[in-house]
């Protein structure tokens, strides 16, 4: 008996042994899966905490589509850190089983130096670069006007070392102070020197004092998503969208008034609201309206703008009341949310008075502008081994040169012709005539007016 039990034993050992590798594996397996699943776009967006709907859609189309949620809300992280990092999001489970209010904006984004900076080196040096935007009129041939932009995107080649551009603001130590959760009114900046000292930029229109700064605001470290908000899930504006399937083919201006249609149909779409599935048969029934089916059996153009509308308007559309593209600020620029006029707006100013640099070519050269017909912005005349006007170098030059404005002008810019319709330097349309967030203009050119050229503060003031 003793010599049979022996093999029978040692072959149940290998089975249970056996058995027991395969359950390890497979539960292995399992959690690999759930893991993956949890770390997925569709998890994170609908399961664990349904945030706004409109953003997988906003992701989906993204200059970050190939990036995972948990890549910037949790970061690149080891696996075992990740997982203690996903403990600290538990309560928005339970916030979506018992029912919340959806934020506004993201409270729990890891430090981006453990995100961002995993594929944007902060070290690599920037060279400038060219972005043209084309934009379309509301008249009947949509006219075209396209802006060609120079961007001093600077470099970041030592952090915390001096640099220059528009990426000074990553290699440069700032901290800023806002009144609001989305950080569109700032009250204070303070600039870290690097000699230990610091200089602060206070703005005292905001309707608080200085004092009350710590008390009624919440400080941070300036960062990549400070100027690139929302980058992840952009939410564009319905209008440039337009601009731009219009420059791309996808709406023919031979259509007449594409644009000014167009803007039409976002204007009473934005009313509408529902989930993606709700909402497209209304845009479709929308459109559909607007251009009736025999018109559109009959005219191909009729046809593209429909198929281009319809997806302009479901990229464009909010399920919750109360919210659009609006809600979601992209401060990258300042067309549409104040932007770079959060700080640069002629209103921080520091003990002496002097305020943070306000001039548009800090950032960025003036705009060239060409409208279709010829008309067109014309650069300065300026020979490149004149010295620049002192008073050109004053920090809040773009607020104050209109009414610093004299014949002598006229040497390095031309005829001095202010206005919004090209032909001449002070007439460039993507500086006068119009409005920009959070920038009071009273001092500045408005449409065609011309500004009094002998104010008695302008004759202190030496050129």
């Amino acid at each position: 008996m003793g010599i049979g039990w022996k093999p029978f034993s040692i072959q149940v050992t290998l089975t249970s042994v056996i058995i027991a590798i395969g359950l390890l594996l497979a539960a292995s397996a399992g959690g690999i899966v759930a893991w993956e699943q949890q770390n997925s776009n569709g998890f994170c967006t609908y399961t664990c905490h349904a945030v706004h709907p409109e953003e997988p859609r906003a992701h989906d189309v993204g200059v970050h589509a190939r990036v995972q949620c948990v890549e910037c809300h949790e970061g690149r992280l080891p696996t075992l850190e990740l997982m203690a990092a996903k403990l600290e999001h538990v309560n928005q489970l339970w916030l979506m089983m018992v029912g919340w209010e959806r934020p506004g904006h993201a409270t729990t984004l890891r430090p981006l130096r453990d995100s961002c900076e995993g594929c944007h080196w902060p070290q690599v040096v920037h060279d400038d670069s060219v972005r043209v935007k084309v934009r379309y009129d509301i008249d009947e041939a949509s006219t075209e006007t396209r802006y060609t932009l120079t961007l001093h995107t600077g470099s970041g080649t030592i952090r915390n070392k001096k640099s220059k551009g528009i990426h000074w603001h990553i290699t440069q130590k700032v901290d800023y102070f806002a009144l609001d959760p989305l950080n569109q009114k700032i009250a204070l900046v303070v600039v870290h020197n690097e000699d230990g000292t610091t200089k602060e930029y206070f703005d005292s229109t905001l309707g608080i004092t200085r004092a009350e700064v710590p008390e009624k605001t919440h400080g941070m470290r300036m960062q990549c998503v400070d100027c690139h908000s929302s980058v992840g899930h952009q939410f564009r504006n319905p209008a440039d969208l337009v601009d731009e399937a219009i420059a791309s083919g996808e709406i023919d201006r031979a259509l007449p008034y594409a644009k000014a249609r167009a803007l039409q149909l976002i204007g009473v779409a934005d009313q509408l609201r529902g989930t993606a599935k709700e909402l497209a048969p209304k845009i479709e029934k929308l459109v559909d309206d607007a251009i009736p089916q025999s018109v559109r059996a009959s005219d191909e153009l009729e046809e593209q703008f429909a198929a281009a509308m319809k997806r302009i308007l479901l990229q464009s559309s909010f399920s919750a009341k109360g919210y659009n593209w609006k809600s979601f600020p992209f401060n990258t620029g300042h067309k549409d949310f104040p932007g770079c006029f959060r700080c640069h707006d002629g209103k921080h100013e520091d003990a002496k008075g002097d305020t943070i640099q306000f001039q548009c070519n800090v950032c960025h050269n003036l705009p060239q502008t060409v409208r279709e017909g010829g008309v067109r912005s014309v650069p300065s005349t300026l020979d490149p081994d004149d010295v620049e006007p002192r008073s050109h170098r004053n920090s809040n030059w773009m607020r104050d040169h209109a009414i610093q404005q004299r014949d002598s002008c006229e040497g390095c810019h031309g005829k001095i012709e202010v206005g919004k319709d090209g032909g001449s330097f002070c007439s460039n349309p993507a500086c006068h005539g119009r409005e920009w967030p959070a920038i009071v203009t009273s001092k500045l050119p408005v449409g065609g007016d011309q500004p009094a050229k002998d104010s008695a503060a302008a004759s202190k003031k030496k050129l």
